[in-house]
């Protein structure tokens, strides 16, 4: 009886237009050498790139789509092929439904169609990459090269990326490790971590979280809606969040100028002792503390203008609703 409950389920279903499903693989080697550049421009599915042999690249790729009908996931398939050809030193890839019809856009919208993908490409290590996906996670790891990744709809990953890296994504999260050259960060629904490298970074997001730890270089981080948390920053400081608080621990050796600033939460900052500091704290609300012995200026409940052993590195800081809070690093240590 059971069994017979389960086949008229489906035949039901079936007869209800239940999503059928189509699928496409391709594994294909294109020769290459370092120094050239792989293009991916898919109109969905996660990319992953890493480094394999120095004279090929190695693609595998697979894509799925249900539709209610095999004949109109065939006609999806053959309107975004995937393609994979070469133009002097570049390998592309290709699968994207450049002029979609009407009746195809209308029925992807009213939730009759699901698709998945997945991109798994190795590459000589010396490579550059151009990855783009309207639906999908894109990570690249270990390549030393220009990286730019941009999705409409998944989370950013890259690690021990050797050169200038520019990331987007519409709706997720970024994260960065070890990652060596001029960085731009962009996301505008999630959270940004970076940890470790070097070079000028930037990292904005309009919903999430910056967290950015060790990094040797100028520094700029905004925030519409998150905290910031920042440690050991080499280089110039400007971080800027709207809603949320800021916690700094600057390095032993403060190299370059730093301001803090939020609209909606509190600041702490810890300080080596022998720092050389000219301090310049505001707040609306809330009050400034501070435990190291700094050269005052003028100080009421408010705002806080003095120096710190002699003077030195500017140390700006700014809060429209909360405390600001200047703590010695040996005091902190101390707490743990």
């Amino acid at each position: 009886m059971k069994t017979l409950l389960t086949s008229l389920t489906l035949v039901s279903l079936t007869s209800f237009g239940v999503l059928a499903a189509s699928e496409e693989n391709v594994h294909e080697t294109k020769a290459a050498k370092p120094g050239g550049k792989l293009v991916v421009d898919v109109d969905f599915g996660s990319i992953d790139v890493a480094p394999g042999d120095n004279d090929k690249v190695v693609i595998d790729a697979h894509r799925k789509v249900e539709m209610s009908s095999k004949e109109k996931e065939q006609e999806y398939l053959a309107a975004a092929p995937i393609t994979i050809t070469t133009e002097g030193e570049k390998v592309i890839l290709r699968a994207n439904q450049k002029h979609e019809s009407l009746g195809s856009q209308f029925w992807r919208m009213m939730g009759h169609s699901r698709t998945e993908g997945h991109y798994t490409i190795k590459v000589p290590a010396n490579f550059n990459l151009d990855l783009d996906t309207s639906g999908g996670d894109v990570s690249a790891n270990g390549v030393t090269g220009s990286v730019k990744a941009d999705t409409s709809g998944g989370d950013l990953s890259f690690g021990q990326i050797h050169g200038d890296l520019h990331a987007d994504t519409s709706g997720g999260n970024i994260v960065a490790q070890d990652c060596d050259g001029k960085t731009d960060l962009d996301t505008n629904g999630g959270r940004i971590e970076v940890t470790g490298g070097r070079g000028v970074l930037k990292a904005e997001t309009s919903g999430g979280n910056v967290t950015v730890l060790n990094r040797v270089g100028d520094t700029k981080v905004a925030s519409s809606g998150g905290k910031l948390r920042l440690g050991n920053i080499s280089g110039k400081l400007d971080a800027e969040t709207s809603g949320g608080s800021v916690s700094a621990i600057l390095p032993s050796s403060v190299a370059g100028n730093v301001r803090l600033e939020t609209s909606g939460g509190s600041i702490t900052v810890v300080t080596p002792p022998n720092a050389a500091l000219t301090i310049d704290a505001e707040t609306s609300a809330g009050g400034i503390r501070s435990d190291l012995p700094i050269s005052r200026l003028s100080a009421d409940e408010d705002s806080l203008k003095g120096t710190l052993n002699g003077g030195g590195t500017k140390l700006v800081l700014r809060s429209s609703a909360g405390s600001i809070e200047i703590v010695s690093a040996d005091k902190a240590t101390a707490q743990q």
